[in-house]
């Protein structure tokens, strides 16, 4: 199986693009694998502190080992995350990137702090991908100010000086769905950011579920590499449950959820196939 920077790097000059999908409970991850399965494309599997509370990262990290030696190109991400020591934890466990998002601190805080954690542990573990954030990407239903947008310049000298693998860029994508606010990126800034940042580097962007598929496509042909989907399989799985459970159910909890998941591997799928359609086909 390819090294994750290797297929980063073989999807970015072919106009392709992974999703990132958070596990919020064992089924959504069993609808990943199946879909990869059935798919045969590959995709990263992440949590965010909260998930990983509530999960615990090193079961995840067993499910993602299985399916690796099974030929599935899944791998593995711990999402928005600032705690050292647990990153270092699971970098140590095998983790194939790490999100250091110090994006609440003050940019010079975080610029130091970001710098001295990934020196460190690129020295001990040269194979895993750190990705920074240094604008805080916002959530839904809050007001999009370009006061929050990443800066060019900014994300040149945090790419270089801290020496990350990965930028997530906030250029008007939001985290969650909105249905009152629409969620429009700026590609002309998303251009400018690729053209400032070294090229070995590569552009993330998050909140995926609420931007629109031709939006999509035009991030991805402007070089954007890995998107993260979340809230859209969130409102699925709920949706299904709560339709499954206003009716007489059974008393086999499978039975109640295998629709559910079919429901999750729909959106995936299509999600797996929208973002690997290459520029070049």
């Amino acid at each position: 199986m390819k090294t994750l920077r290797q297929l980063l790097t073989e999807y970015r000059a072919t106009g392709k693009a992974i999703p990132a999908f958070n596990i919020d409970t064992f089924e959504i991850y069993q609808a990943v694998e199946d879909s990869v399965k059935e798919t045969g494309l590959p995709c990263i599997v992440q949590l965010s502190t909260g998930e990983d509370k509530f999960i615990q990262a090193e079961r995840l990290f067993v499910l993602v080992k299985k399916a690796q030696l099974d030929g599935l190109p899944i791998y593995l991400n711990m999402d928005h995350a600032s705690d050292q020591i647990r990153l270092e934890k699971l970098i140590s466990l095998g983790f194939d990137m790490v999100h250091f998002d110090g994006s609440k601190m003050d940019y010079s805080t975080n610029l130091e702090t970001s710098q001295k954690f990934i020196h460190i542990l690129k020295n001990h573990y040269p194979h895993t991908l750190f990705e920074v954030e240094f604008n805080h990407i916002n959530l839904v239903d809050t007001e999009v100010s370009k006061n929050s947008f990443t800066d060019p310049n900014q994300a040149y000298e945090f790419m270089t000086q801290t020496s990350a693998d990965l930028l997530a860029v906030s250029i008007g994508n939001l985290h969650g769905v909105s249905l009152k606010l629409p969620e429009t990126i700026d590609l002309n800034l998303l251009t400018k950011i690729k053209n400032k940042i070294p090229e070995d580097r590569f552009i993330t962007l998050h909140g995926g579920s609420g931007i629109s598929p031709d939006q999509i496509t035009q991030a991805i042909q402007l070089g954007v590499v890995k998107i993260n989907i979340n809230t859209e399989l969130r409102i699925a799985f709920n949706q299904s449950l709560a339709k499954i459970y206003s009716k007489e159910v059974s008393q086999k909890i499978y039975d109640n959820f295998s629709p559910a998941i079919d429901e999750l591997k729909n959106i995936i799928k299509s999600k797996l196939l929208l973002f690997s359609t290459s520029k070049y086909a």
